[in-house]
């Protein structure tokens, strides 16, 4: 059975896996309890969506300026 995940799932499953440090994708996908490919695909399609201001090229957290922190966590909210 294929699983539906939430936009805002997504969302923060790529925050995870982007801003893993020195883990594997496939030890975040295990932690999300989700496929390693399903994972992979969206890293690769770039499922963040960019209709809501996001950068056009993906960034990991730790490189977003203080503006786009505080506007990640507004969305979240």
């Amino acid at each position: 059975m294929r699983s539906v995940y939430s936009k805002a799932f997504v969302e923060q499953a790529l925050v995870k896996v982007f801003s893993r440090g020195d883990r594997t994708v496939a030890s975040v996908a295990d932690d999300l309890n989700m496929k390693y490919h399903t994972l992979k695909n969206w890293m690769s399609r770039g499922s963040v969506s960019k209709s809501n201001g996001m950068a056009t090229k993906e960034k990991r957290p730790r490189d977003w300026s203080a503006e786009e922190q505080l506007r990640a966590l507004q969305e979240s909210h």
